[in-house]
């Protein structure tokens, strides 16, 4: 029985056991050496996304442009580990490789968040995209789905990296303190990454919002929401036991978005009946009565 506990407050329990200290990267080579590239890249788009912003880069540009960005910052995530794989990788079928299930979970998650999760934005935190661009899908501008896939895989390998070393660190017997450990460690990422996100594209002229303090707090916390699930169970992808197929890392990424579209419009659902006042009149009770995706 404890051990079923550990197991269940602590994802990667069984795998601690048989290593010898905490650490930061996976301990396996395929994983590890992905981790590292998906880091070094992730620094790059930044850097180049960075000074895209501070430079006013994006004023001229229209779908071309935007979508040459898009496919600029995603693609090597893809392309590089599929021409230049570890020595690992070529010994093994590409569909078990931890950088081909690392691309599907991510591209699934960030599929659904912008066809489906943006529209809570637009209609309970009043947020706006009014990008010059045509090609959109679901009223959502299509080069968003493509560096939110840049966004995250960089997120999420972070965090993975940052959760692992927690778990492989905490020698408490209590499967409780773990839990709670990892719930605040997590909530904390969450947040952070949320509300980081929020502050770095805040210059942008094409993202818009009612009240910008309300997004920083409320829309950190309501944002945050895709994290709490999505950053605990996209770090269970090959870190202990057998490797996931291709399609348990489908079902699973499809799950967690399941679970997030649930969350979400429950907190839709309390915001809209508990929160409107005075003082916090951006969320309004516009959508009470249907899903924000399916509001005219």
């Amino acid at each position: 029985n404890s051990n079923r506990l550990n197991s269940a407050a602590d994802p990667m329990a069984s795998k601690r056991e048989h290593l010898s200290g905490p650490r930061w990267l996976s301990s396996r080579p395929g994983k590890r050496w992905a981790e590292v590239f998906f880091l070094q890249w992730s620094v790059g788009w930044i850097l180049i996304f960075g000074l895209i912003v501070a430079f006013k880069v994006y004023e001229p540009l229209r779908d071309t442009g935007y979508m040459i960005i898009g496919l600029g910052v995603s693609l090597p995530f893809v392309v590089y580990p599929a021409l230049f794989p570890s020595m690992t990788d070529k010994q093994i079928p590409w569909y078990d490789r931890y950088w081909v299930k690392a691309n599907v979970w991510v591209g699934i998650f960030g599929f659904v968040g912008n066809y489906f999760w943006t529209h809570y934005f637009y209609k309970v935190l009043h947020a706006k995209y009014t990008f010059p661009v045509e090609i959109q899908l679901n009223e959502v501008p299509f080069f968003l789905y493509l560096i939110t896939h840049a966004y995250f895989m960089s997120y999420h390998t972070a965090t993975t990296i940052v959760l692992r070393r927690y778990w492989t660190s905490v020698r408490s017997d209590s499967a409780l303190v773990r839990a709670l450990g990892s719930i605040v460690l997590v909530f904390s990422l969450s947040v952070f990454t949320a509300f980081m996100e929020t502050f770095t594209i805040s210059e942008v002229p094409y993202y818009s919002h009612d009240d910008k303090f309300m997004m920083y707090t409320v829309g950190s916390i309501f944002y945050g929401i895709y994290f709490y699930v999505s950053f605990p169970m996209f770090a269970r992808i090959d870190e202990s036991g057998k490797n996931w197929s291709l399609s348990r890392t489908a079902i699973d990424s499809l799950g967690a978005a399941m679970l997030v579209s649930i969350i979400l419009d429950l907190t839709r659902l309390v915001m809209n009946t508990s929160l409107v006042s005075e003082n916090l009149s951006i969320l309004s009770a516009t959508t009470t009565d249907q899903f924000p995706f399916l509001a005219q």
